[in-house]
């Protein structure tokens, strides 16, 4: 494995784009998903990442399942990737299910596939993403938004290796290794009811946990200059790097939305800049914002309409983006939906 980058921020007025490359890394604008040294698709420069790579390449030489946390955009899906590629699965197919955008009829039929027949639009078989993946890795994203009522199916699926297609009775082989994440905290939904215990503990064997990008703000300006070396091609710049008050700006930002924020303030300042360098003008507005402070307006209110005003004032600061107000919030754009709802039904609310 490699070292930690000993890179360091220039002194100088700018930040220039190959300042940041990590030692023995020829290109680390390419992402090549053939690599052998999988975590090099990683970027990082802290310790904490460094031993969370050294976990996960351990991990994956066991066929333990794997439950990833952490908060929204901190980088769970590319850990769950990393493991497969680290695995004597590698060879083998990786298949991402997003527990948290379908619903349980649909989800059941994405896992564990369906026979024709099995219910109204059912014209053919179709295999699950436990077939698909077989051989492979299977990740559960966001795996506490899984329905109560297909838990039981999924506990019997990691206790026995075995699965029934919707619509038949026959058992099928499940031959994957299964990788799930969650940015909510599981422990909290077992109290309430809404997660199995003993799904929990099976799913919980091996354990990952990623830090958010504040605690960890040395990785701050390498993913800020990886983001930028690859985006200036999209936007067609000659971008050299970041001037000096603009990569402080982005250092100092907590970035409630972690690399996914970072990501996206970096892809809409290469196209905004006009020069040779991203400066101060060409960030997005609320990025210069400092850190928050609790306001006077909170003091007077209750928990639920602090969390109405912050949900609706983040939909209308992202022009009514559930999928942007969901990742700012560290919440699933399913709960932002419910939660409109029930707004609506309360009288809250009025959708147009």
């Amino acid at each position: 494995m490699d070292a930690i980058s000993q890179s360091s921020i220039p002194g100088g007025a700018s930040f220039h784009l190959f300042n940041s490359h990590h030692e023995g890394q020829s290109d680390p604008t390419k992402f090549d998903n053939d690599r052998s040294q999988a975590h090099e698709e990683i970027e990082y420069r802290s310790r904490a990442i460094h031993e969370l790579i050294s976990k996960a390449i351990n991990y994956a030489r066991s066929s333990a399942t794997v439950l990833i946390t952490g908060e929204s955009g901190t980088g769970k899906e590319l850990f769950a990737r990393l493991i497969h590629k680290s695995s004597q699965r590698a060879k083998g197919r990786f298949a991402r299910v997003n527990c948290a955008a379908l619903s349980a009829s649909l989800m059941e039929s994405e896992l564990f596939g369906h026979e024709r027949g099995a219910f109204t639009g059912a014209t053919e078989r179709r295999l699950g993403r436990f077939e698909w993946a077989r051989g492979g890795t299977l990740l559960l994203d966001e795996i506490s938004e899984i329905p109560i009522s297909l838990q039981a199916k999924m506990l019997r699926v990691l206790e026995e290796n075995e699965f029934q297609r919707v619509g038949s009775n026959q058992d099928q082989i499940a031959d994957v290794r299964i990788v799930a994440t969650s940015n909510r905290n599981l422990a909290e939904q077992i109290e309430n009811k809404t997660f199995r215990e003993d799904l929990y503990y099976r799913l919980n064997v091996l354990w990952l946990d990623l830090p958010p990008l504040r605690q960890r703000p040395d990785d701050i300006p390498v993913l800020a200059n990886h983001f930028a070396m690859q985006f200036r091609k999209d936007a067609k710049s000659d971008l050299k790097g970041f001037s000096k008050k603009a990569l402080r700006k982005i250092c100092e930002y907590h970035w409630p939305g972690n690399v996914r924020q970072l990501r996206n303030t970096i892809h809409a300042a290469c196209v905004i800049a006009q020069g040779d360098h991203i400066e101060v003008d060409d960030l997005p507005e609320f990025e210069k914002a400092p850190m928050r402070k609790i306001p006077a307006w909170m003091i007077s209110m209750t928990l639920e309409e602090i969390e109405r005003r912050m949900i609706l004032e983040h939909l209308d600061r992202t022009h009514g983006s559930k999928t942007l107000a969901a990742d700012v919030l560290g919440i699933t754009t399913r709960t932002i939906a419910n939660k409109l709802r029930n707004y609506q039904d309360q009288g809250l609310l009025h959708l147009e």
